[in-house]
């Protein structure tokens, strides 16, 4: 299992999700740390600047263009990466997405989207990557959840299934991986609130699914807590260190609402405020202490639990 004596300098790092936000954060911490990096995401023209502004840092970095959902073409992935860069020893599969509806009002292509990118995304990466590094006896994998991995919120059915999924699997693989003795590492990252593109997800909805739908309006939630996706990518690079499996980046805010959770499911008791996620149930209360004719805010403040 890696630790503190976890060697970086000339390791590959494969990184989905990586022409914005935390995935484009940690290829950058990547590079910082001497590793040849790989960028992974659909958006071709995101991706090639961000390759670009790290080789010109002096990064040893690769760009390349994999829709995660597709397994054929992660499976394409693997294969290029070991012929061009060398044995992946990081696999962070962080590419994520959303799309906010009541459930009922969910189309079947809203939830092949995001199951398809958050949950079958990760389902590929490691299908590709991860036996290969077992055989090895070596490396990482670090999976991009959410605090909606933990917690529920109104509107967001198929963004936290996912999230519960990966959270799910992620646990079962470390478990795995210690059973047979395994040198490879797992965390799980959960993200509370983070300043990254989550909310215009649907700029990438795949055309194989028709026109992209109509969703639920909503802005960043304007609360002190929010993170850089820097302090996030410094967070995870310190858990590999540490062979760390649990990655919140707000505990301190989730902890109570968590503790109701389970407690209240222990209890059987149903759900109600206090298992409801605390920036949500701010914002809801901002919005029903507003005097009549006040502009109304988004009907529902959900990018503080994305992480993509």
């Amino acid at each position: 299992m890696p630790g503190p004596e976890a060697v970086l300098e000339g390791k590959v790092a494969v990184i989905t999700g990586a022409a914005s936000g935390l995935g484009e954060a940690m290829a950058e911490r990547a590079v910082v740390e001497g590793m040849r990096v790989v960028l992974v995401d659909v958006e071709t023209a995101a991706l090639d600047s961000v390759a670009e502004r790290l080789t010109g840092a002096g990064g040893k970095v690769w760009a390349m263009e994999a829709d995660v959902s597709d397994r054929s073409a992660v499976a394409a992935l693997a294969g290029r990466v070991e012929a061009e860069v060398g044995d992946t020893w990081l696999l962070a599969n962080n590419a994520g997405v959303g799309s906010s509806a009541p459930l009922h009002l969910l189309t079947h292509e809203q939830w092949e989207f995001v199951l398809g990118v958050n949950l079958w995304g990760v389902i590929h990466g490691l299908a590709a990557f991860l036996p290969k590094m077992v055989d090895r006896d070596a490396g990482y994998v670090v999976n991009t959840a959410s605090m909606a991995g933990l917690m529920t919120c109104p509107n967001l059915g198929p963004y936290v299934a996912s999230k519960h999924a990966v959270v799910g699997l992620s646990e079962v693989l470390y478990r795995d991986l210690q059973a047979v003795g395994s040198r490879v590492g797992v965390s799980v990252l959960c993200p509370g609130g983070v300043v990254t593109k989550i909310m215009s997800a649907e700029r990438n909805w795949p055309t194989r699914l028709g026109p992209a739908p109509s969703t639920l309006p909503g802005h960043y939630p304007d609360f002190p807590e929010r993170k850089q996706p820097r302090e996030v990518a410094a967070q995870v690079f310190d858990a590999i260190a540490a062979g760390q499996f649990w990655i919140l980046t707000h505990p301190w805010q989730y902890a109570d609402a968590i503790h109701a959770r389970f407690d209240g499911a222990v209890a059987a008791r149903n759900p109600d405020d206090t298992t409801l996620d605390p920036v949500v149930k701010t914002m809801r209360d901002r919005r029903s202490s507003r005097p009549r004719g006040a502009t109304r805010e988004s009907q529902i403040d959900h990018d503080h639990l994305r992480g993509g």
